[in-house]
């Protein structure tokens, strides 16, 4: 009796392509969180200092109403750097959850369609790795606000790197079952 092995090509497809999106989207939110957060606290720099000397109008302590409420989002925007760091490094660690979990015994060619997007996604880190460096050596205050976000800035700097080792590695665990058989 012949047995056939059928295999759901279109499933296989589907996680290398989830895959690769995670990592784009996390390059891309990484990028626009550290822009994000450097431009809204350069603004908050510059808003709330003003807002708090404007005193007492008509009867309305406005620096004890600023003090209770734009110093507060201050803090909360600022940390948005952190949480986009840990943000990337969870989503990191995630990669490696999928290619463990979605392990399986693919077809050859998808090795080959998964270089491929290895391949882009090396030069898309490579591209915005690129433009965060250009905003972080700014010697405006953007500038220093982006150097101010270590941990985000230390993901986005070193991308290519980082994203080069998780995706061979990942790749790794998931072709490592390629010419095997799942039969009882």
């Amino acid at each position: 009796m012949i047995k056939t092995n059928k295999m759901n090509k279109r499933g296989q497809v589907g996680i290398i392509l989830i895959f690769f999106t995670v990592i784009a989207v996390i390059l891309v939110a990484g990028l626009f969180i550290g822009i994000g957060v450097s431009a809204i606290s350069m603004f908050m720099d510059d808003f709330v200092p003003e807002i708090e000397g404007i005193g007492t109008v008509a009867g309305a302590n406005i620096t004890e109403y600023a003090g209770y409420t734009l110093t507060p989002l201050t803090t909360f925007v600022n940390s948005w750097s952190w949480m986009g760091g840990a943000l990337y490094f969870v989503s990191i660690i995630g990669l490696f959850g999928i290619a463990v979990a979605y392990k399986s015994t693919a077809d050859r060619w998808l090795l080959g369609f998964f270089i491929l997007f290895l391949v882009l996604i090396i030069f898309l880190s490579i591209f915005v790795s690129n433009i965060y460096q250009d905003l972080y050596e700014d010697n405006t205050t953007f500038g220093e606000n982006i150097r101010e976000q270590k941990l985000l800035s230390f993901f986005m700097l070193h991308s290519p790197l980082i994203l080069s080792i998780v995706a061979f590695a990942s790749g790794i665990i998931l072709f490592s079952g390629v010419g095997k058989e799942d039969s009882i």
